[in-house]
């Protein structure tokens, strides 16, 4: 076995994990260039390649690249993706820009409409019509779909989305509408919402349709691009991406379904934190990712982050499955500022790569939140990325005076304080919106800290909630490169299934029938990326409610999973359903009629973990690792305060606060009231001072199993 290799493309940094075939670990951070993310990626290949003889002989021992990006995600929110039309039933002109005719804030009257991605004058209609049952009612009108072409051609469009109504339950007039438009239109990228998302509700698979048409030539530009530099740069291994429901697809797939990447940045993040977790036998996790961007957060229960078929993205409906994560913008390049009546503000704006935070030293003269840190102490200036890039402490302190303290009438380190207290208690209450406003107590969870950034304000963050377990991984800095290596192939597959559970013998007969379908088509899409019979795993959900409810639940419907359904299924299938409810929204409705309204299958090829080969273990003195001492600010005095070496820390460690620990792409604060403990594999525990870790990590794994 050659190299594994993660690599996360973000807006700021682009970051690599290399795992070799003894487990040994090598994380690089690189700026990412959003312009030409290829050349991004290559730079940092030719980094990893210094110990080799050339590029071309590195590549060919790398085996596998997994790599997510969030090309499609920013060329959508920053509006530069391919200029798209779309075609749909004649008649329902409107749908795709009425939306659900509500706007996002009731109370503001004058709320503009989001920028719509298909100019209204882009959509065209074609006389077609099926009825509820996926019958003709119209013919496919072929010269409607002819003069759309004509004037597509003259518009200079570069991709098509078709979308007509009840196609989810016959395809015929979208797939003969594709071939016309592919005929007539070859250089255009062409999708149909029956083969993107074949399922109920015309204004989500439009908008979802919209999306994966609109990235759909850039990213097939991108990933062909790559293919093609790492091929002549000599890899010869396989590559996969990251998808927004925490799986990996190939690039053949991909290159047709980009809207599967508009959510991939921070999906495998949760995965990564799981894979950590479960060394400890944790599975109940808070997981936060903070770059120099943003702040990602998502709930993990039994092992597992939820999934979610209602995001949005740009303010339309993306009704693919993905992680159920929030974001928000606080990262380390978040910029401090002073707004209207002396109130200080941190984020969303964020300096980014370039010009990045003021002591970057590239021309950016406004604070962020790494300028604070750094002048509080917390950063070494010269270790700064390994000592790649030293920080200019003078600039931060300048750029901090200059724009928070000498308008909030503070010194430097007042206004460096408020900054990190500020961003903190943003972060925190982003918490609170994926456990407490959800009904979960996130005292019952393992907050496990990554990022960059993140492990600089782990503590404050679990200090603020009164959580007294952390876990940092050791490759925290690079976590979702590192959960591109541990997640599985997975594909999604939905079909429209109105099944009544009252008349059992109708429903076990639909039921089945889709359930062959569905797994006959998974066992295709993991066939093609050579998954072999017994690594294929298939797992069923159906989309239900209660008769006369417009909302659905997704429940996962295991009895689907062992085999073909009896009617005898259907009682406990309805049980399954009744209970998920009361969890879920609180309440049941015993006695109403349950109805299925379409049945999803998880296709899953599962792959090996990555061998993360086990540090030295040693004892509970870090002396050895132990490299200075630094005066920090805590709580408005300096503090002398020892400095460690992550890299000679020994699995058994302990670490008393305060204390700081430094990694060439992330640093570890131990707050006061906290304390450290190195694991096997390198990664940090932290847990409340006065209390036995081994009590605190058994209390978790039993809160676990009342949570799951």
């Amino acid at each position: 076995m050659g190299f594994l290799l993660g690599i996360d493309v973000g807006g700021t940094f682009t970051d690599f994990i290399q795992i070799g075939e003894q487990g040994e670990v090598t994380i690089l951070k690189t700026p990412s260039t959003p312009d030409r993310p290829a050349e991004g990626v290559l730079t940092g290949l030719c980094k990893l390649a210094r110990k080799h003889d050339s590029l071309e002989g590195y590549l060919s021992d790398v085996d596998l690249i997994v790599h997510g990006t969030t090309i499609t995600t920013n060329a959508v929110i920053t509006g530069t993706y391919a200029r798209t039309g779309y075609v749909t039933t004649k008649g329902f002109r409107d749908v795709l820009n009425s939306r659900r005719g509500l706007k996002r804030n009731a109370f503001t009257a004058k709320e503009s409409p989001p920028k719509p991605i298909v100019p209204q004058y882009l959509v065209r209609v074609v006389d077609e019509r099926l009825d509820r049952n996926g019958q003709v009612l119209r013919p496919l009108n072929e010269e409607d779909v002819r003069a759309a072409a004509a004037f597509f051609r003259e518009e200079g469009v570069e991709a098509v989305a078709v979308n007509y109504m009840f196609s989810f339950l016959n395809s015929a007039h979208e797939e003969r509408t594709k071939e016309i438009l592919e005929k007539e239109l070859p250089s255009v990228y062409v999708t149909i919402s029956s083969r993107v998302l074949p399922q109920v509700r015309m204004y989500e698979r439009g908008s979802t349709t919209v999306f994966n048409a609109c990235v759909g030539p850039l990213l097939r530009a991108y990933i062909n691009d790559l293919q093609r530099r790492l091929g002549l740069a000599g890899f010869r291994g396989r590559l996969l991406t990251m998808q927004s429901n925490g799986g990996v697809m190939s690039p053949e797939v991909v290159k047709d379904f980009g809207a599967n990447t508009l959510l991939s940045g921070p999906a495998s993040g949760p995965v990564a934190a799981t894979f950590f977790a479960r060394q400890h036998g944790l599975d109940t996790l808070i997981t936060i990712d903070m770059g120099g961007t943003s702040l990602d957060v998502c709930l993990v229960r039994g092992g597992r982050a939820s999934i979610t078929t209602q995001s949005e993205v740009a303010e339309y409906a993306l009704a693919l499955p993905s992680l159920d994560i929030s974001t928000i913008g606080s990262g380390g390049g978040s910029i401090a500022s002073v707004g209207d009546g002396g109130i200080l503000r941190v984020g969303p704006e964020s300096a980014g790569a370039v010009p990045g935070p003021a002591a970057y030293n590239l021309g950016g003269t406004r604070p962020t939140v790494t300028d604070a840190n750094l002048v509080l102490g917390y950063l070494n200036p010269d270790y700064f990325l390994g000592g790649e890039r030293r920080l200019e402490i003078g600039l931060a302190e300048t750029a901090i005076r200059e724009h928070v303290a000498e308008p909030m009438g503070l010194d430097v380190m007042e206004a460096a304080r408020g900054i990190i207290e500020l961003v903190n208690s943003k972060m925190a209450n982003s918490v609170r919106q994926v456990s407490i406003a959800r009904g979960f107590d996130p005292r019952d969870a393992t907050l496990v800290v990554a990022g960059g950034a993140g492990p600089l304000h782990g503590c404050g963050i679990a200090t603020e909630l009164d959580l007294d377990l952390i876990l940092i991984p050791k490759s925290s800095s690079v976590l979702c490169a590192t959960g591109m290596l541990t997640t599985d192939l997975r594909h999604d597959l939905v079909r429209f299934a109105p099944v009544r559970l009252e008349f059992p013998e109708e429903a076990v007969r639909a039921l089945n029938a889709l359930r062959e379908e569905l797994i006959a088509r998974g066992r295709e899409l993991l066939g093609e990326e050579k998954v072999p019979a017994d690594r294929q795993f298939f797992e069923f959900s159906c989309d239900m409610q209660f008769e006369g409810q417009f909302n659905v639940l997704e429940t996962p419907i295991s009895v689907l999973d062992l085999g073909p359904l009896t009617a005898s299924n259907i009682p406990a299938i309805k049980e399954v359903f009744r209970k998920h409810h009361e969890k879920i929204y609180g309440y049941t409705l015993s006695d109403s009629p349950i109805e299925i309204q379409s049945i999803r299958l998880t296709a899953v090829g599962v792959r090996d973990d990555p061998p993360f080969r086990p540090i030295a273990i040693g004892g509970p003195s870090p002396e050895l690792a132990r490299k200075s001492t630094r005066g920090i600010w805590l709580g408005g005095t300096e503090v002398s305060v020892p400095i460690y070496e992550g890299g000679r820390l020994e699995a058994g460690n302990e670490i008393a606060a305060p204390a700081i620990v430094e990694e060439p792409t992330t640093t570890v604060k131990v707050d006061p009231g906290w304390r450290l403990r190195v694991d096997n594999v390198g990664s940090y525990v932290l847990w409340r001072e006065g209390q036995v870790l081994e009590h605190v990590l058994e209390r978790h794994a039993q809160r676990s199993g009342r949570q799951a």
